[in-house]
């Protein structure tokens, strides 16, 4: 009984011993540092909208996360009526110019003049339907990255949808929001430790700005102000991610 006394004794020592320096490591960590926990990596986004022409999505060529080049096709809207335009115009100039040939002997005849300008109107409503095909290939503006596709197959489109968002990945920072009990403990300038919580990427960040309106801001009452942060390293730190920002008080 003493022996199994004993045993138990020593096993709590061991235990307190061990715990002092990790609970005082603990509390000197907490006290010297302070972890924001919301943030997540923002960047310059731009919306890609059809140019002109409205109509159902047939065929979408990017999805989430897929990089792009500018001039890559992202989405085909369904074509059928544009297509058709085209050919019924195209099919009325090839009549009247085969007509113009027909009439190639008289060309000092009002017929021949009148038909001529016929046709030179013509080739520019041809043109013009055209190019209203081609905006039903909808393309991105920039070389960049798809943040978020906006729309589907089967969705209806015009040229006020957005069809996807696009980031330039240069741009990406960490928009981080503070207590603003722990906003003293910040300055522009200042170095902090940024880690990816979905991909665990990790990298010294700046912060580069303090406060600004901000509807996160707005809508908790004034209770969290606004941070934005530079990246050193962006490697392995995707849009949208959150991130847990770590400062030294």
């Amino acid at each position: 009984m003493k022996r199994k006394t004993d045993f138990l004794l020593i096993f709590a020592s061991i235990v307190v011993i061990v715990s002092i320096p990790l609970f005082y490591g603990s509390v000197y960590t907490r006290f010297k540092e302070f972890t924001i926990r919301r943030a997540f990596v923002s960047g310059k986004v731009i919306g890609v909208s059809p140019s002109y022409v409205s109509g159902m999505v047939v065929k979408m060529y990017v999805k989430e996360g897929d990089s792009v080049k500018k001039g890559q096709m992202i989405a085909l809207i369904d074509d059928t009526l544009y297509k058709a335009e085209v050919e019924k115009k195209q099919s009325k100039l090839n009549s009247m110019l085969f007509e113009l040939e027909r009439l190639d002997n008289m060309t000092n005849s009002y017929a021949y003049s009148s038909l001529k300008d016929e046709i030179e109107v013509l080739k520019k409503d041809v043109k013009l339907s055209q190019l209203m095909l081609s905006y039903t290939r909808i393309v991105s503006p920039i070389d960049g990255v798809v943040a978020k596709d906006a729309v589907h197959v089967g969705d209806s489109v015009s040229p006020s949808s957005v069809v996807v968002y696009l980031y330039k990945p240069s741009t990406i920072y960490v928009r981080a929001f503070v207590d603003v009990e722990n906003a003293k403990y910040l300055k522009i300038g200042k170095t902090v430790i940024l880690k990816d919580v979905a991909t665990k990427a990790k990298s010294e960040g700046k912060i580069e700005k303090l406060g600004g309106i901000d509807v996160f801001s707005i809508c908790n009452n004034g209770r969290y102000m606004p941070v934005s942060i530079s990246l050193k390293s962006k490697k392995g730190f995707n849009f949208s991610d959150p991130v847990l920002v770590i400062v030294k008080r």
